[in-house]
């Protein structure tokens, strides 16, 4: 987005703030703090009882995975599969929630006596979901039993080949079903429509997780077992960014948990090779440090390293796959980097009244475009659409914006794609390039609607205003019950209004890319404290020493070890939007 954008055109909303007869009574009874109290109730969290069951994720709360539609048809056949020793592939999909999915399912069975091969689609010559190709390899290799992880429900005609081939396929998925479900002996996924399984939200990881429990059970085995998978499970929560409510933050909770205590080699060479010296204390860590190499090999090569890696036990040989899997990282930076310049250059020449950034170029590297049409959306913030151009078809992905579902949009072009799947906010998609003249006017026409014909504004969703004596490490460690935080339960994001900053901006990082202020008080009464904003560094010149501004934050704990001291920790400001100071701040309704 542009300067003028970022400093004064987003439109901050703060919640309701709650009555405070109720933040009374969760401080009585819940044993809370005033400002942990308020942000539960803000969350719909109201009684004591919901409250302690949030704060303290415990295993023993998970629905019963046998509630599941075709878990026991799935469970029976899998068991008989590992009894009569039958030749069963885990075929998963090449995200980091499909290889994590096939690591953990081939993993765990393996242990339990099962004969398995894993299987990842090629993303480029095979494409998304089960190929056609990994069937004919199914039927070729003799596997009578085909899990299909994190994909499957849409594969209609792929499967049906399965089906005729005399393979029986066990579906785990959570993507949203068409009408009708395709053939396989069971479909596991909890958004059926016929599906009484009470949590809706899960991972294809935790669907996976579902089967591998009721096998735990069916075969009278520990679930300290199964337990100990949660690492993975954690990582596709993490990755594939999926609701942090329910068992979700279960399992994240304690697969973060597990994270912390052992790590699997792969898990552990894949952090060294990045320089990485401690497990992933949070959600965030694992989608910034390692979601995006685990994603980097099927992006650049292919995925089913990443598996290799999941399931190494050799420390040695986890090293150095670790260590081609960070070149691969590397390079998906630099392609990425390249793109991104070529995207946002086009972008330049584009309607700025467009409802939609829609770029594309020759044989742009597919693996990238997802990530380079979220960075035209920082530049102008609308609904991007990146396609690449190849052999007079164009592929691509779309990432969306609040208040746009860029699914429905693409569903009212249907007849111009070849292909198109995803959700509200993230979608893949192809099209003949004679179509997209016509596509561009249609999908521009359906998002205008969904917005009506008015230009979205970044949404700063805040949680509450706040004085600058509030801000303490004291302050963060209250903010620490509410961990895990992700999609569902954001990090609280407060606002101070008409601080000034101290001393004059600057930048810092790779190309000055990041922001840094140092904020006081107006009265100067209280301590300075300093605020990075992350990708704000466009906006230093416009920002002047002594300048009143309101910003928009979280908070962070920083620790760090100045040479020849002990560590030193203190309290940093992580800006979320930064403005002229006295701004009204509407309250939200949603």
């Amino acid at each position: 987005m542009t300067v003028s954008q970022q400093l004064n055109d987003s439109s901050w909303v703060v919640k309701p703030q709650p009555d405070q007869t109720a933040v009374a009574h969760l401080m009585n009874n819940a044993g809370l703090t005033p400002l942990v109290a308020s942000l539960l109730i803000q969350r719909g969290l109201k009684e004591p009882e919901e409250v302690l069951g949030f704060l303290n994720p415990a295993l023993s709360a998970m629905h019963h995975s046998m509630l599941m539609k075709d878990m026991r048809e799935a469970v029976h056949r899998l068991h008989q599969a590992i009894e009569d020793e039958e030749r069963i592939l885990i075929y998963g999909d090449y995200d980091v929630d499909g290889t994590t999915s096939v690591a953990m399912v081939a993993s765990y069975l393996e242990g339990v006596g099962g004969q398995v091969e894993t299987y990842i689609p090629h993303r480029y010559n095979e494409g998304y979901g089960v190929s056609m190709e990994g069937v004919r390899y199914a039927s070729e290799n003799r596997f009578s039993l085909m899990l299909t992880l994190d994909c499957g429900t849409k594969d209609f005609d792929s499967l049906a080949d399965a089906a005729d081939r005399g393979i029986d396929v066990i579906i785990c998925d959570h993507h949203l079903p068409e009408a009708t479900l395709p053939a396989a002996f069971a479909v596991l996924n909890p958004k059926r429509s016929d599906c009484p399984y009470p949590f809706k939200e899960l991972s294809g990881c935790g669907v996976a997780f579902k089967l591998l429990q009721s096998l735990a059970h069916l075969m009278d085995l520990p679930e300290s077992g199964i337990y100990e998978e949660l690492d993975l499970v954690a990582i596709s929560i993490g990755a594939d960014l999926v609701e942090l409510q329910g068992e979700n933050r279960i399992m994240a909770s304690q697969g973060l948990k597990q994270l912390r205590k052992r790590q699997r080699p792969g898990i552990l060479a894949l952090l060294r090779a990045a320089d990485i010296h401690q497990a992933p204390q949070t959600i965030r860590d694992i989608s910034f440090t390692l979601g995006p190499r685990i994603n980097a090999a099927g992006r650049m090569d292919h995925a089913q390293r990443v598996v290799d890696l999941l399931m190494e036990k050799r420390e040695s040989r986890a090293a150095e796959v670790a260590r081609e899997i960070e070149e691969m990282n590397q390079q998906r930076r630099e392609v990425d980097e390249e793109t991104t310049a070529s995207a946002l250059k086009q972008l330049e020449t584009s309607a700025s009244d467009s409802f939609v950034n829609l770029v594309h170029g020759k044989d742009w590297h597919r693996g990238v475009v997802g990530i380079v049409a979220s960075r035209m959306i920082e530049q102008r913030y609308r609904p991007s659409i990146v396609l690449s151009e190849e052999n007079g078809a164009l592929i691509g992905s779309a990432r969306s914006v609040h208040g746009v579902d860029i699914h429905q949009a693409l569903e009212s072009c249907e007849d111009l794609l070849q292909q198109f799947g995803g959700h509200p906010m993230a979608a893949g998609l192809s099209l003949k390039v004679e179509q997209l003249a016509e596509f561009k006017k249609r999908i521009n026409d359906a998002i205008a609607l969904q917005l009506n014909n008015v230009l979205p504004k970044p949404l700063v969703r805040c949680d509450r205003e706040v004085h600058i004596s509030e801000l303490s490490l004291e302050a963060w460690k209250e903010l620490q019950q509410l961990e895990p935080f992700g999609p569902g339960n954001p990090t609280p994001v407060f606002i101070l209004k008409n601080v000034v900053c101290v001393r004059p901006p600057r930048t810092i990082g790779n190309q000055g890319r990041h922001l840094k202020i140092t904020v006081e008080d107006a009265t100067g009464d209280f301590p300075t404290i300093d605020a990075i904003g992350w990708n704000m560094g466009d906006l230093a010149p416009h920002i002047k020493q002594n300048m009143p501004v309101d910003i928009a934050f979280t908070l962070v704990k920083n620790t760090w070890k100045p040479r020849g001291w002990q560590n030193r920790t203190e309290l940093n400001l992580h800006l979320k939007a930064i403005r002229k100071a006295d701004a009204d701040l509407p309250e939200s309704r949603d």
